[in-house]
C-alpha cells in the first residue's frame, strides 16, 4: 500500500503564492480529514496530490514515485479523485458513469467484462443507487450525483482515494451514510482516504488523521482529537464570541 508524500512544494496561482515550503506526509492506510476555512488550499492541495496542477517546486510522491511520473493508465490505478464539482459532456447513465471507474484496467475498445459488471453493481449497492442506475446524470438531484461520482471512484479501486468535499449536497442522512461506506472501504480494504471535510464533527468522529490548514499553511496535522480542539477551531476560523464549540467539533451560537 502506497503513502503519500509531499515534499517542500511551492504553488503559485495568478502569480500569487498559496503554498510555501509545505510538506506533509500521509501514511498508508489511513482516513484523513483535511479542515480549514474556505481559500486556505484544501482543493488545490488535493489536485496537486491527483496530478492535476503543476508545481512552482518541490515534489509529490506516492508509493515513493513523483505523481508526474507515472503513466495516465497506471496512474489512475493507484489514485482515484472526486472533485467538488463535475461537469459533464455527455448525458450518460448512472450505470454507465460508474462503470467508467473500470477504464483503468480496459484496453482500448474493450467491452466490460463480467468482473467490471460485478464490481460496478456491488459498488451500485454499497452506495444505494442501484434504483435508479438508468437514469440519465442530468436527471440526479446535487445529492444523488455526488454519490454517483463516489461509486465511480470506488469503481476504480485504486488504493488511495482523493475526496474534495464530497457531503457538500448531502442530507444529514446520506453524510452519515457516505463517510460509513468510506470508514468501511478504510477499514476492509485498508484504502487510503483523504477528504477536505468542513464538518467538525464529521472529521472528529470518522478520521484518524486531520490535516488543518489556513492561508496555504500547515497549521497542525495529528490524531484528528488532538487537532480539532475548540481553541484550536475558534482561532483558525476567526470565531467571535457569540459561537461556542463543543469537544465533538459542533459550533453553536450562545443563548442571549
Amino acid at each position: 500500500m502506497p503513502k503519500i508524500e509531499v515534499q517542500h512544494i511551492d504553488f503559485q496561482y495568478h502569480n500569487a503564492k498559496l503554498f510555501r515550503d509545505l510538506s506533509v506526509t500521509v501514511e498508508e492506510g489511513e482516513f484523513c480529514a483535511v479542515v480549514g476555512p474556505n481559500g486556505s488550499g484544501k482543493t488545490t492541495l488535493l489536485k496537486c496530490l491527483a496530478g492535476l496542477l503543476p508545481l512552482t517546486s518541490g515534489r509529490i510522491l506516492i508509493g515513493g514515485r513523483d505523481v508526474h511520473d507515472y503513466p495516465p493508465r497506471e496512474f489512475a490505478q493507484m489514485v482515484s479523485f472526486v472533485p467538488q464539482h463535475q461537469d459533464h459532456i455527455f448525458d450518460v447513465s448512472v450505470y454507465e458513469m460508474v462503470m467508467m471507474g473500470r477504464n483503468p484496467y480496459q484496453k482500448p475498445w474493450q467491452l466490460q467484462s463480467p468482473e467490471d459488471e460485478e464490481i460496478v453493481n456491488q459498488v451500485l449497492e454499497k452506495c444505494h443507487i442501484s434504483s435508479f442506475k438508468d437514469r440519465n446524470i442530468s436527471a440526479l438531484s446535487g445529492g444523488e450525483l455526488q454519490r454517483t461520482l463516489i461509486a465511480r471512484a470506488m469503481a476504480q479501486q485504486a488504493p488511495i482515494m482523493l475526496l474534495d468535499e464530497p457531503l457538500s449536497n448531502l442530507d444529514v442522512s446520506h453524510k452519515f451514510e457516505i463517510m460509513d461506506i468510506l470508514a468501511e472501504l478504510n477499514a476492509t480494504e485498508k484504502v487510503t482516504v483523504l477528504i477536505v471535510i468542513h464538518d467538525f464533527s464529521m472529521a472528529i468522529e470518522y478520521a484518524h488523521q486531520t490535516i488543518l490548514m489556513r492561508s496555504g499553511m500547515l497549521l497542525a496535522h495529528d490524531d484528528a482529537r488532538a487537532v480539532l480542539t475548540p481553541d484550536r477551531l475558534r482561532d483558525c476560523f476567526f470565531l467571535d464570541g457569540s459561537l461556542q464549540v463543543s469537544e465533538q467539533g459542533l459550533v453553536t451560537r450562545k443563548s442571549l
